[in-house]
């Protein structure tokens, strides 16, 4: 499923500057393939830039966290805001599932 604005799952971990990569958190229980697809966060293309970390844990099964980049947003805010589209480079996966049966 698409994220969608109003979807209180992705979060602003630091302060918003234009010069430096915001870093964002984001749960879901989609797998990081997923969210990674092209377009998966069109609804936030608003908030988005270029350069932005995304920090994502993934109920799905295996739970997993991974860290990912906003590649492209092709938003436009001037002279009036057009919806854009976000692509993120693929996640790198930043933990193990270990079973410990």
């Amino acid at each position: 499923m698409a994220f969608s604005t109003f979807n209180a799952n992705l979060a602003r971990g630091t302060n918003g500057n234009d010069k430096s990569p915001t870093l964002w958190t984001y749960t879901t229980t989609d797998s990081l393939a997923t969210v990674c697809t092209s377009g998966y966060f069109n609804a936030a293309a608003n908030r988005l830039k270029v350069g932005d970390l995304l920090f994502i844990t993934s109920a799905a099964s295996p739970w997993l966290a991974g860290l990912a980049i906003v590649k492209s947003n092709t938003r436009s805010l001037v002279p009036t805001f057009v919806a854009g589209v976000v692509d993120l480079f693929n996640a790198t996966v930043v933990n193990v599932t270990i079973n410990s049966a």
